[in-house]
């Protein structure tokens, strides 16, 4: 963990924890023949709100496209993936999304600085919790 992020509220706000699941569990996205993608499973330990979730790349600019979408008990979509999706997330509750990535040229392995960043949002815009995992093209 290089990134410590404490927000504060003078009301209750939700508090997303954030669990990101690629294939054989290494926190990498093997982003093969052009395609891939990984899962997130979050769990709402704060009160209940609107949340955006949303995926990104951070400071690097990389050569994807990148969707997400709500994901239903069976992992599929619930809706169409886009760079962002909006719900209601109730206190205990544990939504899922599926992150797809298209890559447009080739992406080295530095785990350090090629990211694919899952952040949660409030309807202020602060962010209420998020996860990352290295991404690379083989």
């Amino acid at each position: 963990m290089n990134t410590l992020l404490l927000t504060a509220s003078s009301s209750p706000a939700a508090d997303v924890i954030a669990l990101a699941a690629t294939a054989n569990n290494t926190g990498i996205l093997n982003v093969i023949g052009g395609t891939g993608a990984f899962a997130v499973a979050t769990f709402n330990v704060g009160a209940a709100s609107t949340i955006t979730a949303s995926v990104d790349t951070g400071s690097t600019n990389l050569p994807l496209a990148l969707g997400i979408c709500q994901t239903n008990g069976a992992g599929s979509c619930i809706g169409t993936a886009g760079p962002s999706v909006t719900l209601g997330i109730g206190t205990n509750a544990t939504p899922t999304f599926a992150i797809f990535a298209t890559a447009g040229g080739p992406i080295g392995f530095n785990p350090a600085a090629n990211r694919i960043f899952v952040r949660f949002k409030d309807g202020a815009g602060v962010t209420r919790g998020a996860t990352s995992v290295a991404v690379r093209t083989q």
